[in-house]
């Protein structure tokens, strides 16, 4: 749903190595309703061209248990094209390209699926996008890359490609974010709500062990407007989950807020007070957002 909080069947997508059959098997048994079958960093060199056949197959056999996403590599690389070509088909939910720095990245991009599209008999725009941001140039443009529109469902921040662009320490020291990556995810955010994309999708945690660092990783992104946090260990997708699933007392209050809002417009009032708070219509879309989370 555009201009909604991200929604929850991918609230936590887990990365699974492209090249590792393995762990490919293990898709229909994992707790994560979304899967990222990645064909970029996971991948060497010299294994890609196996990788795309093991990730067209597990496209093929498992699209209808998991909401099947595919990371290909990125457009300035020798490999995304022959990716695009092995994995648009039948069962691909999307594509998440990397290192997107500006909107004819995402032009090119739906040039090459259209294409394949109607080659493969697909229904136009089937196979949405999303755009991962994590570099300086990429960050500095993220409104005019959400302004594309059409395919792109949501933006996501990369911080370790991010703050390597910028000489930081990547995972921090102390584990407390540089401003400066503070800003970036700020700025993926208002551009997200302003061109009406779902909230954006934080980056996998680098300390996959540390669970209560990834917590608090993902409490702080929720607090910035993102939507969603990728996981690389199946471990992570339930802490991941109950940071930004909305909690029994806010869907209460979400059921009781629309209840009042629509009794009060009934009555032809804007605004009315629950609980000693004043409610108005901007209230009231916060808790629509809150209950279509749960429901998307």
């Amino acid at each position: 749903m555009r201009g909604a909080i991200h929604s929850s069947l991918r609230t936590a997508m887990l990365f699974v190595p492209g090249g590792d059959a393995k762990k490919l098997e293990k898709i229909p048994t994992l707790e994560a309703k979304s899967l990222l079958l990645d064909l970029e960093d996971g991948v060497t060199e010299s294994a890609k061209p196996a990788a795309r056949a093991l990730v067209a197959d597990a496209l093929q056999r498992f699209s209808n248990q998991r909401s099947l996403w595919v990371r290909v590599n990125a457009l300035g690389t020798a490999h995304a094209y022959a990716d695009l070509c092995a994995v648009v088909r039948p069962g691909l939910e999307g594509i998440n390209l990397p290192k997107v720095e500006h909107a004819s990245d995402l032009k090119t991009l739906d040039w090459i699926l259209t294409q394949l599209e109607r080659e493969r008999g697909l229904p136009p725009q089937s196979v949405r996008v999303m755009a991962t941001l994590e570099t300086v140039e990429g960050v500095t443009n993220a409104d005019q890359i959400a302004v594309t529109g059409g395919r792109l469902d949501c933006l996501c921040f990369g911080a370790a490609d991010f703050s390597r662009d910028l000489g930081l320490d990547w995972p921090p020291p102390d584990g407390s974010l540089s401003p400066v990556v503070i800003a970036a995810k700020t700025a993926l955010t208002i551009a997200s709500r302003r061109w009406g994309l779902e909230a954006p999708h934080d980056g996998a945690s680098a300390e996959f062990r540390d669970l209560e660092r990834l917590q608090a990783e993902a409490v702080q992104a929720r607090g910035l407007g993102f939507g969603g946090k990728h996981a690389i260990h199946p471990a992570q997708v339930s802490v991941i989950e109950d940071v930004f699933r909305p909690s029994p007392q806010q869907l209460e209050w979400a059921r009781r807020v629309l209840a009042g809002f629509e009794a009060a417009t009934l009555e032809g009032r804007g605004a009315f007070a629950l609980d000693g708070q004043m409610v108005d219509a901007p209230v009231a879309a916060r808790a629509r957002q809150l209950l279509n989370a749960v429901h998307s």
